[in-house]
């Protein structure tokens, strides 16, 4: 079975000059989609908002939200891990600079071993800035040995019963 997780990552140790680098792409990419299609953009990243612009079409409309900030969709080659300096690196590609723009990222939780990585998101929140990064995993199914069903119920708070046991267990005071 194909499993899915978001992993929710921090961007670390911003230095100015890659923050003026990445304020600069972020703000274009908004521009992009509000439909300014003379800034200046990665080519990738335009590909990206293309994309992106085809499907807020289908759930809004064509109406694009006043004001909203959309998170910068970012490619799936943009990851680089175990390096010496952190776990986890990031490379966002900038209109104009090659390479991009590294930097190191702090990772809610650990991406599993031999996941693939998909897209990621890059979003604004006040003076930080966090990607979710989407990764995906071939995983086993595994039988549950039993079941335990639980009704919240209008007589009893709650009735448990496990497939193994049958009989059932009334938990709390009798409601009516």
């Amino acid at each position: 079975m194909l499993a899915r997780k978001v992993i929710k990552a921090k961007i670390l140790a911003l230095r100015k000059a890659k923050g003026i680098l990445l304020e600069r792409e972020y703000q274009s990419y908004q521009r992009y989609l509000d439909g300014n299609k003379t800034v200046s953009l990665y080519s990738a990243t335009r590909q990206q908002a293309d994309r992106y612009l085809g499907k807020l079409r289908d759930q809004n409309g064509g109406l694009m939200k006043d004001g909203k900030e959309y998170p910068l969709i970012l490619r799936n080659d943009v990851y680089k891990a175990n390096t010496k300096l952190t776990p986890y690196w990031i490379r966002i590609p900038v209109a104009g600079h090659r390479g991009g723009v590294n930097v190191p990222v702090g990772v809610s939780s650990v991406i599993p071993e031999g996941a693939k990585t998909r897209e990621a998101k890059l979003i604004r929140k006040g003076t930080n800035w966090y990607v979710y990064i989407t990764v995906e995993k071939e995983i086993r199914e595994q039988e549950p040995s039993s079941v335990l069903a639980i009704d919240l119920g209008v007589r009893h708070l709650a009735t448990a019963i496990n497939s193994t046991d049958t009989h059932p267990k009334f938990y709390g005071k009798e409601l009516r």
